[in-house]
């Protein structure tokens, strides 16, 4: 151990010694002040929750009392608002009113409810299995073969069956209609709440409902006015909490963010090993009491270490101060630490092998940036080729241009499925389930988490036993 942490010292010199690394964190604590001076302020409590209820999402059905993915549009003549807000210990209390037409309208001035109405049928559809249903893959894949300009489409399902007999909507108890308003909120506001009908002064097709929430106004699904600069800019007005975190954490952070890091840290480590094989140096590390592959395994060891440090201290600092302005705690945005180190690794793993076999870091820079590239491509070229065979991939492209991919995705490490499964943890921890299944983030066929790691893992170590075998075997 105490070799190890002699060569790992050794490379954090070689890393401070240029001021690549000083640029480096001087950029994250920049990026760390500019995500500080962000505000999230909370709309008030009576506008946040008649913007909820008033949204197109809440009026989204979600069949079997929610537990379906296939998605049906409620009525349009159903109005949903909500009064009487109070403020109580960890939450709020509420009346949440819906206005109702009969199906079957009026007859002398009055509701005919002889056929239900169109809250009860909504209800009645929600409670029941889904009927027919289609997934939008293959409506895109009759209009476009794939999705428009070739892009994957979400695995969005749709309820084509949106019906209900008058004995469904008779048998709708207040129990359920409690239910429904219960599910609604959890959907598509990420709020527990507690649902009682009440009966008294409000005759069908009106109903009204005493809500009671948890989690205050810091949960995912409540509308914030987001501002940065410390409130000179205004960035977003009204949008969901959680809907700014996705985009900040994943879009800005995990997306750009972790490519420029990625970049940043194979230039910096790629001197790491040549430096260590140069004329004078290697003979002095060899003279030691310690292996060749020992010594090799410990200075790749020392990179990655040094790029775990970076993205912690970067990833942790922008993690506090978005929970520490934002009030919503999301661990699940701390997994891109370890996920970007393994990432690194894989790169790295090619910068080692180039720099044993050339001894050259602009080589390992160069080739190791290049393949990063290429399995960038690949990943990207797997995802529009998986989205045009749902479609039809013989009227787009041949056989053996899907064998290809598909035999290449399968030996190479898995670079664009680690974003995918990173971008599927985050866009989890912040957006509600509603938003989720309505835009089809995070539905995507994904691939497993164990396949994605073991392949790239073997790549790793068969990557660095090679380099291992060629620096045991050449003079020095």
């Amino acid at each position: 151990m105490t070799k190890f942490f002699a060569i790992l010292k050794d490379s954090f010199r070689e890393a401070v010694d240029g001021f690549v690394i000083y640029a480096m964190l001087g950029m994250s604590t920049l990026v760390i002040l500019i995500v500080g001076s962000m505000s999230f302020t909370p709309v008030a409590a009576e506008k946040a929750f008649n913007t909820i209820v008033s949204s197109r999402e809440f009026a989204l059905i979600f069949s079997d009392r929610g537990r379906s993915r296939a998605m049906g549009i409620g009525s349009s003549d159903n109005k949903y608002a909500a009064s009487d807000v109070q403020s109580i210990s960890g939450g709020y209390k509420l009346r949440v009113a819906v206005t109702a037409k009969p199906n079957n309208g009026t007859v002398n001035g009055k509701p005919d409810l002889s056929q239900g109405d169109t809250f009860r049928k909504t209800v009645a559809i929600w409670s029941k299995m889904p009927g027919q249903t289609i997934k939008a893959r293959e409506i895109a894949g009759k209009q476009d073969k794939g999705g428009k300009n070739g892009q994957p489409v979400p695995d969005i399902e749709f309820n084509l069956e949106q019906s209900a007999s008058t004995d469904e909507q008779k048998a709708v108890s207040d129990a359920d209609m409690e239910a429904f308003l219960k599910n609604q909120f959890s959907l598509m506001a990420g709020m527990d709440v507690t649902a009682s009908r009440v009966n008294a002064g409000v005759e069908e097709p009106n109903y009204a409902f005493e809500v009671t929430t948890t989690g205050g106004s810091a949960v995912r699904g409540w509308p914030h006015t987001t501002k940065i600069f410390f409130g000179a800019v205004t960035i977003t007005d009204e949008t969901s909490l959680g809907r700014v975190l996705y985009i900040i954490e994943d879009q800005i952070i995990n997306g750009l963010g972790g490519a420029i890091a990625l970049l940043i840290g194979l230039i910096i480590t790629a001197f790491f090993i040549p430096n260590m094989l140069r004329k004078g140096s290697v003979d002095l590390f060899i003279s030691k009491p310690i292996g060749r592959s020992q010594l090799l395994i410990y200075k790749y060891i020392g990179g990655l270490t040094f790029v775990f440090l970076v993205t912690t201290f970067t990833v942790g600092g922008i993690w506090l101060v978005i929970a520490l302005r934002s009030g919503f705690w999301d661990p699940s945005f701390l997994a891109v630490i370890p996920i970007l180190t393994f990432t690194f690794a894989i790169v790295y793993a090619m910068s080692t092998l180039v720099a044993v076999f050339t001894r050259s870091a602009i080589a390992a820079m160069i080739l190791s940036i290049g393949f990063m590239l290429l399995l960038y491509i690949v990943g990207q070229v797997k995802t529009i080729f998986d989205s045009l065979r749902t479609g039809g991939p013989s009227e787009r492209m041949p056989e053996w241009a899907f064998t290809l991919v598909d035999t290449l995705n399968n030996c190479l490490p898995r670079y664009k499925d680690l974003d995918k499964l990173t971008s599927k943890l985050i866009t989890e921890g912040t957006l509600t389930q509603g938003e989720m299944r309505m835009s089809g983030i995070g539905l995507l066929q994904l691939p497993s988490w164990t396949g994605t790691f073991g392949v790239s893992l073997i790549f790793i170590v068969l990557m660095l036993a090679i380099s291992c075998w060629r620096f045991n075997k050449r003079d020095y």
